[in-house]
């Protein structure tokens, strides 16, 4: 006796047997979340930052005055490190900072990135979903990842 099957048969077939023998497809499989640095700050800030990863050893973490979602960490030099939030996810990143520039994995549909030179100019607009990634014009080496 001859089956006739169809590719959304096959494909159920195939998912079964997968599923049986403890297989699962790449979009099942969720990366591990990063280790962060979590450098000693002085909290001021209400509400406080998702992550404080980006924040310079010592410094001092508020909130913008005209936007509590936008955060400031101050220094005792007075240099300031804006902090735009993670919409972006740029968090996921953070592995790849002080690799080459090739070693980021191929962006994601849907997804903004600015690639640019840590020397280079670039719009001061603020996009919160975009991820920006800084680069050494020479050594193409990463050297930050960050929203805005």
């Amino acid at each position: 006796m001859r089956m006739r099957c169809s590719i959304t048969d096959l494909s159920a077939c195939i998912a079964v047997t997968l599923a049986l023998i403890g297989c699962t497809s790449a979009q099942d499989v969720s990366m591990a979340a990063p280790e962060l640095a979590e450098p000693k700050v002085v909290m001021e800030a209400d509400p406080a930052p998702p992550y404080t990863y980006w924040a310079p050893e010592g410094s001092t973490i508020r909130n913008h005055p005209r936007d509590p979602m936008t955060w400031i960490a101050e220094s005792a030099d007075g240099s300031r490190k804006f902090y735009f939030g993670d919409q972006c996810q740029a968090s996921q990143f953070q592995r790849f900072v002080g690799q080459p520039l090739d070693a980021l994995p191929e962006k994601s549909t849907g997804a903004i990135w600015r690639m640019a030179c840590s020397t280079c100019a670039v719009t001061s607009d603020l996009g919160r979903d975009r991820m920006n990634v800084f680069y050494d014009d020479n050594s193409r080496t990463i050297t930050s990842i960050s929203c805005g």
